[in-house]
């Protein structure tokens, strides 16, 4: 049999008799008034007997317990899962109650933390995000680059992105802004935008939203991608010098394959 479906078996089968017990100690009398409330307080007691069955495997996952997979190999260990299961369901009530409140204290907990560390965050968040400085002025279109004739928009925006790479990458600001990037490259923020968003598809940039607005950052992927086009570039700058060197030399021929000129 399957280890879960084992689990669930005797999770329902000691809860009904967990609840059983509940209602034992609930009703220790017998009610004289008829069977109908009995009944219905019976049927009660094996439903919250189940569902605090049900939420045995949270509690101990709460307490960093490996009852339920070790319960798997170990019949031991399944025995006292089941334990629990009839403790739980025997004081239903109790249980869901307290479950509840822990759980709710743990989920304030984290939002705490996660609110301080936001806090705590704000101030370095602010030194590396760059301030949009939209319409006062942060580029001058008679100074950006415009396209070359006879080249294709390909590669002007292949030729784009590695600059805005290198931007992003030798900027002050981890964050930054379309406005402050066209400015600093020297580029139109149109095409700015354009590379961008094609670095982002490529996964060589990514996006944030802290508070301030949308921003613009590298990756690692980006990071590598500049040093794979440093690499390249080098290579093929020692190329060039080298066709250079050679270019206009004699050629030298082995001796004794000279040829005579006056053969």
């Amino acid at each position: 049999m399957d280890h879960t479906l084992r689990l669930f078996l005797v999770m329902i089968l000691f809860g009904l008799l967990g609840g059983v017990v509940n209602f034992i100690y609930s009703h220790p009398g017998k009610n004289k008034k008829g069977s109908g409330p009995v009944v219905s307080d019976l049927l009660k007691s094996l439903i919250t007997g189940v569902a605090a069955s049900f939420l045995v495997p949270l509690f101990l996952n709460m307490i960093s317990s490996n009852i339920v997979r070790e319960s798997e190999t170990d019949p031991i260990k399944l025995v006292v899962f089941a334990g629990f299961c009839v403790i739980a369901s025997a004081s239903s009530k109790a249980f869901i109650r307290g479950i509840s409140n822990k759980v709710l204290e743990r989920v304030n907990k984290v939002e705490e933390d996660v609110q301080a560390v936001k806090t705590e965050l704000r101030p370095v968040i602010l030194k590396h995000t760059e301030i949009d400085k939209t319409g006062s002025g942060d580029w001058d279109a008679e100074d950006t680059n415009n396209p070359q004739p006879g080249h294709g928009k390909a590669d002007q925006i292949e030729t784009s992105k590695i600059k805005v790479l290198e931007t992003l990458s030798n900027s002050e600001y981890a964050f930054r802004t379309v406005n402050g990037l066209a400015r600093d490259a020297n580029m139109e923020p149109e095409l700015v935008q354009e590379c961008l968003e094609d670095c982002i598809s490529s996964g060589l940039a990514g996006l944030i939203d802290n508070g301030l607005g949308t921003r613009f950052y590298i990756t690692e992927d980006g990071h590598a991608h500049l040093l794979n086009h440093d690499g390249e570039t080098e290579q093929k700058k020692a190329f060039s010098s080298s066709e250079g060197q050679h270019t206009g030399q004699p050629i030298n021929h082995p001796s004794g394959l000279q040829q005579n000129p006056g053969v």
